[in-house]
């Protein structure tokens, strides 16, 4: 979603956007070389692929900046979640790529610290957490329709979306909603996405419900069902992530109450256009949606400076920046061929 994001906003951008979806290093210096001979590129934008330097070979050989999407540290992660060590003609490959970006877009201050590690010049690092496609998620995204389908009248939505997994600590959200229910408090769980969702068995099955991984033209409208995204990452795990899911809900005027985690506390201002807690703390993040169910207006106001917050984080304008960065005039017709 990262990347084809930030092809529709090059593309509004006015930009003639070429995409490349080829892994195989050969295929993609033939397609590069088929699609710069018909015109030349000014700007070559590719998300991180380990070892993969193919597109910054290409840029260094053709004169043109090269821009590089970074969402999080892959040799790190090929070491902890498949036990395999980067090979030495990986962090060679990795060396030159970075070294070659004249933009390094990283969505946290963490992945910007590992693209230093790798070669980066730290001038051309940008730490922009991911943004939203504020044509779909907006303030103006009705979810009355998916309220009346899927939960009952008059209840307070703690929503959840996406895929599960092991680190999103989905039973700690659980338990949040069945102590607030023990209160009395009017509350409603909404999952829609794709996971086992085992916890769900603690809630009484009129307390919450279960919706099937949806088309992503309608997320828009499930999340703007949702009065609050509770976000309830591990704490003992390394965190690096820029969620898509936050910035999403913040678009829609959902508050989102996120653990003092990573960059979380530079996204979400306390009291503001979010709350935060504690990581792991579900004591916290009870008593922090209990003030919200039974103080509207708050959850009001709170979810409207959200979503300001978030159009001014929209994909289009973390691609102006980009253009901005690299000087390439964005008033006209700029070739830019993108690549995953």
């Amino acid at each position: 979603m990262h990347l084809v994001a930030m092809r529709a906003a090059f593309t509004r951008l006015d930009c003639d956007v070429v995409a490349f979806d080829e892994p195989d290093d050969a295929a993609l210096v033939s397609a590069l070389s088929r699609g710069g001979a018909q015109q030349p590129f000014d700007l070559a934008y590719e998300r991180y692929a380990l070892g993969k330097a193919t597109g910054a070979q290409f840029a260094r050989e053709s004169g043109i900046p090269f821009v590089l999407e970074i969402n999080s540290p892959l040799a790190e992660e090929q070491q902890r979640f498949r036990g395999k060590a980067e090979t030495s003609s990986q962090r060679e490959r990795d060396n030159f790529l970075f070294k070659q970006a004249d933009c390094v877009v990283a969505v946290s201050n963490t992945v910007a610290e590992y693209a230093c590690a790798r070669g980066a010049i730290p001038d051309a690092v940008m730490v922009c957490p991911n943004g939203v496609d504020a044509q779909r998620f907006n303030l103006k995204v009705d979810g009355c329709a998916v309220r009346r389908e899927y939960v009952p009248d008059r209840v307070f939505v703690i929503g959840f979306h996406g895929r599960l997994r092991p680190w999103h600590g989905f039973d700690q959200l659980v338990l949040a909603v069945s102590n607030l229910l023990a209160r009395n408090l009017p509350v409603h769980l909404l999952v829609v996405g794709e996971g086992e969702f085992d916890a769900l068995a603690e809630l009484p099955d009129k307390h919450c419900t279960r919706v099937a991984w949806q088309p992503h033209a309608r997320v828009p409208e499930f999340v703007a069902a949702f009065d609050a995204l509770p976000l309830t990452y591990r704490p003992d795990a390394p965190f690096y992530y820029s969620p898509l899911k936050l910035m999403e809900a913040m678009a829609c005027g959902v508050v989102p109450l996120v653990p003092d985690l990573g960059d979380l506390p530079r996204i979400v201002d306390h009291g503001k256009t979010g709350y935060l807690y504690q990581a792991g703390d579900t004591s916290s993040l009870e008593e922090l949606l209990a003030e919200l169910i039974v103080d509207d207006g708050k959850r009001q106001s709170i979810g409207q400076r959200a979503g300001e917050f978030a159009m001014a984080h929209s994909w289009d304008n973390i691609a102006a920046n980009v253009l901005e960065h690299v000087r390439v005039d964005s008033q006209t017709r700029s070739r830019v061929g993108v690549r995953r």
